[in-house]
């Protein structure tokens, strides 16, 4: 049968189909047309009504394809609203961030109401959003020669700058890019704050940054031997993983620990090295210097180990990690790596199922520097710079200590601090009562006497080779 027959056929069967309900008779003449086709009608008898002309050998693809489509339903959320969407920015602001810039926002509405009572001038009273350039640039300068902290002092030159660049971040979040330091339109208020800060500075104020310090070898130790640090006790343990994570991974202030998981998503992990030597890894997901977003796409996390102790396994953080998280309570709900002590523990379950908070985990290096009699500023933040420091005593390279503080440029500069004996010695070898060593050198570039002086007090030893 040629194509045009088969399609005349086709023809005439779609013509007796329509007619069947009007004409009885056209029932013999429709079943011979469908005898007539029997073996070359194509089978429409599809799996699904949305496919037509699939060859047989799609099959598979076919039902693979409906079995994702009926699974579709648990690829996405339920239906956010804008509520929700800006819950989900929100979240992923620094907090940090936004209660300087709350602050910065709230002082510059107070300094406009005192403005405006004392002057009877509303010249600057509008909201500080809805100002054009150059009113805001006149108003941020009166402002930021004018503005004093709560005991009627000058603020430092840096908390000078992060208030006016506070307020600009407060702009820039509301859909308004505003540079109060590059645009000409705001030269003027560049001008202010740079006269001002000079200003404090020629006055002294500000020109010591207040620096957490360092806990040394000897501190800890007598936070060891004062049972200070240990693992006797629900809040004891606590305080000294603590203290080690703090120390062993450099970790930052109190937040840094409070975003600490446990689980399958946790960013310390027990893990065995080619030598089979236990150690514990941390792998950094967010952190000031890594949000994890847009910016920071392609920054590598900061990854870092802490081996097992054993000529001191009392100290040993990976015996101590193991404690701790056995002393986890069943099924517990909660996946904070930190968990509140219980009053009372319950068999080997020594804690709740609820995470400490951050404000309590900021607050511990303090706590136990208080409780040892300690006498300085101490922070969650003396634990990074401890870290930093002693490595840089022992003559780590910066790239290795960076590494570990996970820095990224030459900041970690601002971690290390020398030591009292580091100064001492600085001091003696400018006044001449050093103990002093020599590189040997050469004496003569056609040969000659290499020498080494080495000079201890009143002994002095000359060695020519």
């Amino acid at each position: 049968m040629s194509d045009s027959d088969s399609n005349a056929i086709f023809i005439t069967q779609s013509t007796f189909v329509e007619k069947l309900s009007t004409d009885p008779d056209t029932d013999a003449v429709l079943s011979d047309i469908l005898d007539m086709q029997e073996n070359t009608q194509p089978n429409f008898n599809l799996r699904n009504s949305i496919f037509s002309d699939i060859s047989s050998a799609d099959d598979e693809s076919i039902v693979q394809c409906s079995m994702e489509m009926e699974k579709m339903d648990s690829r996405f959320r339920i239906p956010l609203n804008t509520v929700d969407l800006q819950n989900m920015v929100d979240s992923g602001k620094s907090a940090k961030t936004e209660n300087k810039t709350r602050w910065a926002i709230n002082l510059f509405a107070n300094w406009q109401k005192e403005r405006e009572r004392v002057t009877k001038s509303k010249q600057y009273s509008s909201p500080i959003l809805e100002m054009k350039d150059s009113l805001l640039n006149e108003a941020l300068s009166f402002f930021i020669g004018e503005v004093r902290n709560e005991a009627g002092s000058d603020y430092r030159p840096n908390t000078m700058y992060e208030l006016l660049i506070s307020i600009q971040h407060h702009f820039r979040t509301n859909g308004r890019f505003v540079s109060f330091l590059d645009d000409k339109t705001f030269s003027g208020l560049k001008a202010v704050l740079d006269s001002k800060m000079k200003e404090l500075s020629k006055k002294g104020i500000g020109l010591q940054r207040r620096q957490a310090d360092i806990i040394t070898q000897e501190q800890e130790e007598k936070l060891w031997t004062k049972n200070i640090l240990g693992s006797d006790s629900p809040q004891q343990l606590l305080d000294t993983m603590i203290f080690m994570i703090g120390l062993n991974f450099a970790l930052r202030a109190g937040q840094e620990h409070r975003n600490l998981r446990y689980g399958e998503h946790s960013q310390i992990c027990v893990k065995t090295d080619t030598e089979n030597r236990t150690y514990l890894e941390y792998t950094e997901d967010v952190s000031k210097t890594n949000r994890g977003g847009i910016m920071h796409r392609k920054l590598d996390p900061k990854v870092t180990r802490a081996y097992e102790n054993q000529k001191q396994p009392e100290k040993c953080i990976v015996k101590l990690n193991t404690k701790f998280i056995a002393a986890r309570p069943d099924n517990c709900n909660n996946d904070a790596f930190y968990l509140r002590p219980r009053k009372y523990t319950q068999g080997n379950v020594w804690y709740q199922d609820a995470p400490v908070g951050v404000h309590i985990l900021q607050q511990t290096v303090k706590r136990l520097c208080e409780q040892a009699g300690f006498q300085g500023f101490y922070t969650n933040h003396s634990l990074r710079a401890t870290a930093a420091t002693r490595l840089y005593g022992a003559g780590i390279d910066e790239q290795l200590i960076s590494e570990k503080t996970g820095h990224r440029s030459n900041a970690v500069r601002a971690y290390k601090r020398t030591s009292d004996q580091q100064q001492c010695d600085i001091s003696n070898i400018l006044s001449g009562n050093s103990n002093s060593v020599k590189v040997p050198r050469l004496e003569s570039a056609n040969g000659g006497n290499t020498e080494i002086n080495i000079e201890t007090g009143a002994v002095k030893i000359h060695v020519k080779y």
